[in-house]
């Protein structure tokens, strides 16, 4: 895994000399992305910069940005392509000679022999910046399902890219002015939706996009669907199952291919079982595994961890969290640069940490939840209708006794919050319901604590942005699948792809995701629903899969979830944290919360009398995130790991 970051003067009116110290500073941002080799070209109108993790092809011959052979064209790129040795020969038979082994180069020579149809034949995590001295242009792209991240600004004049926002803001020309609608959407859902980014200016490419600049201005498209099938495939249980087994052999395959040490993170459940299930079944002969536990047993999964490396025979390495983690947060709001608090975000930064120490490279588990209806939530959805045909008065009462009557639970997963979670959600119509459930600052809540100016400010609609994700998508889908869709394109890529990349990253590990490989993708969105949801069951199709491998308590016990005690961490060891950040100078200084509101959810959290704990946790994270990168009042705490000398190249 690398960084990538640039500037570009595009507009004919505009053509200027680009800095060197501007660009040195920029790939500077992103030491901790790739401590390996630096590079960067200048030339005019253009800077392109690189930092490397040496994955595959550890020589120099791997240096970035890489030229091709005329020096016509440049690539700095990020991520895996795991399809690169079929293409590779594909080029070879059209002539292509190669220096590497590297996939970059097979991206380069593949636009040169396809142009910016390549998009169309990759299979992989990626995002890129290739410069073509031709036409003077240049042209960034994001990967398919969003796994690599790449952001921009653009003033008209310049675009200035990087695949973290702290490589823009390198560049003081670049202002840190917040963007109200992308906080509003934060705290509805604890996460910043694409294109935002929390900063005004600064966006990001959406997943399966890609961006070009040349001196007639800017162009952007979207390049990929999801793969569905013409009509419903009618698949059995079994050929379903038999289906995906062979995708997931086939992608854990193509992504064990590295020139450095490579392990697995393991948490017990049936996702990251099925990845060293397959690992195994790959052949390979020694196996690193990971997890990290915590100290309150409700919360604590790595029993279950421990039970699937021994099962496997894997060189099992665990490690637990405590609420200590507390001063990690500057440390993980500084990675994540956005405004970003999925709690989860604390214990798999330190399991990369963690992991790092061992290997270079991990696969992981994400994304078979989105493609396989493992939440919850989705259950959800199905009984909301039921619960609207109560009479509204009954309604009332229940929203009434749940918010007066209920106490807070400290257990994973408290009655309390799902209920409150349910019958809000409930009240929505079909699709906005099913959104509706991953809200975090309630409608009510929002309503109060916001004030005018914030209103005014916010204006946007983020529950009905998230459902408009399900729209686009064949007839013949059913509910739940177009819920699955509206999830794989909000929430997967702006929540949990986030947390993997940035988590990762600080720490210079390469995080896989084999389960939502292109051929996994394009198998689950085949799978018939019936085989991956039924009542409060979720991934049966998986489930069925592993069923020969693991015993039934391991396949059919209930979905745990990666997250932290947050209700008890909150009532109390965190309570100092909450008391001395946020305040009533902050609430003055952001200008747009209500501290009255504000100040009794906090006096109700410390007193136990309501759950605010997911609130005042995206507010805590908002204060932090506001003092490190908007007034700079706090210093960010990034990971600064030894690293290789920038090489400078000039034309």
């Amino acid at each position: 895994m690398c960084g990538v970051t640039g500037i570009f003067h595009y507009h004919s009116g505009a053509r200027r000399e680009t800095n060197e110290r501007g660009g040195l500073a920029m790939v500077d941002a992103l030491l901790h992305r790739g401590p390996d080799d630096g590079g960067l070209l200048i030339a005019p109108q253009i800077a392109l910069g690189h930092r490397r993790l040496s994955i595959l092809d550890l020589s120099d011959k791997g240096h970035q940005p890489m030229p091709d052979d005329s020096g016509r064209c440049w690539i700095a790129y990020n991520g895996e392509v795991y399809n690169f040795p079929e293409l590779r020969r594909e080029l070879e038979r059209c002539g292509h000679r190669f220096r590497s082994r590297t996939d970059t180069e097979v991206i380069l020579r593949g636009y040169l022999q396809w142009g910016r149809d390549l998009v169309h034949r990759l299979n992989g995590m990626f995002a890129f910046a290739l410069w073509d001295r031709r036409d003077d242009s240049l042209w960034l792209v994001r990967d398919p399902i969003g796994i690599k991240p790449l952001f921009y600004h653009d003033d008209g004049e310049t675009l200035r890219f990087g695949s973290e926002i702290k490589a823009i803001l390198a560049d003081p020309a670049v202002g840190r002015q917040p963007d109200y609608k992308a906080l509003d959407a934060f705290l509805t859902f604890g996460y910043t939706p694409a294109p935002a980014t929390g900063f005004q200016g600064i966006r990001q490419l959406l997943p399966g996009e890609w961006l070009a600049a040349d001196r007639n201005g800017i162009v952007r498209e979207r390049w990929f669907r999801l793969d569905y099938p013409d009509e419903p495939t009618g698949w059995t249980a079994d050929e379903a199952a038999s289906r995906l087994e062979e995708a997931i052999d086939a992608a854990i395959k193509r992504q064990m291919v590295s020139d450095v040490p490579l392990g697995a993170l393991l948490s017990g459940g049936l996702d990251s079982s099925a990845v060293v299930r397959g690992m195994r079944r790959s052949g390979v002969s020694e196996l690193d595994t990971f997890t990290i536990g915590f100290d309150d047993p409700s919360f604590d999964e790595s029993p279950w961890a421990a039970r699937v490396a021994e099962l496997f025979s894997t060189r099992h390495h665990a490690a637990t969290v405590s609420s200590r983690v507390a001063a990690l947060l500057p440390a993980v709001v500084s990675h994540a640069e956005e405004p970003f608090a999925d709690n989860s975000a604390i214990p798999f930064y330190l399991l990369s940490e963690f992991a790092r120490r061992h290997v270079t490279v991990a696969l992981s588990g994400d994304g078979a939840d989105e493609l396989l209806a493992g939440y919850d939530t989705y259950r959800a959805s199905q009984l909301a209708p039921y619960y609207r045909l109560l009479p509204l008065p009954i309604r009332r009462a229940i929203r009434s006794a749940l918010g007066n009557w209920l106490p807070a639970s400290p257990r994973k997963y408290g009655w309390a919050m799902m209920l409150q979670r349910f019958v809000s959600g409930a009240e929505q119509p079909p699709m906005r319901d099913h959104c509706s459930w991953r809200r975090i600052v309630s409608a009510e809540v929002r309503e109060s604590l916001y004030n005018g100016r914030f209103r005014e400010l916010a204006g946007g609609d983020p529950i009905g942005e998230y459902a408009l994700a399900g729209e686009g998508a064949p007839d013949w889908l059913s509910p739940l699948e177009r819920q699955l869709q509206a999830d794989l394109r909000f929430h997967l890529p702006n929540d949990m792809l986030v947390k993997v990349d940035r988590m990762s990253m600080a720490h210079s590990l390469e995080v896989r995701v084999p389960l939502l490989d292109l051929e996994v993708v394009k198998t689950c969105l085949a799978i018939p629903s019936r085989w991956k949801r039924r009542g409060r069951r979720g991934k049966l199709v998986l489930r069925q899969v592993l069923q020969s491998d693991l015993p039934g308590r391991l396949i059919h016990r209930r979905k745990g979830g990666f997250i932290v005690p947050l209700e008890r961490w909150l009532r109390k060891d965190w309570q100092p944290l909450l008391r001395d950040t946020l305040t009533e100078d902050f609430a003055a200084e952001l200008g747009v919360l209500e501290w009255p509101i504000l100040r009794g959810m906090l006096e109700q959290q410390a007193a136990g009398r309501a759950d605010h704990a997911y609130p005042l946790f995206v507010l805590l994270v908002l204060a932090i995130w506001w003092k490190i990168w908007i007034t700079r009042q706090w210093p960010g705490q990034f990971s600064r790991p030894a690293a290789a000398a920038t090489k400078i190249h000039r034309l």
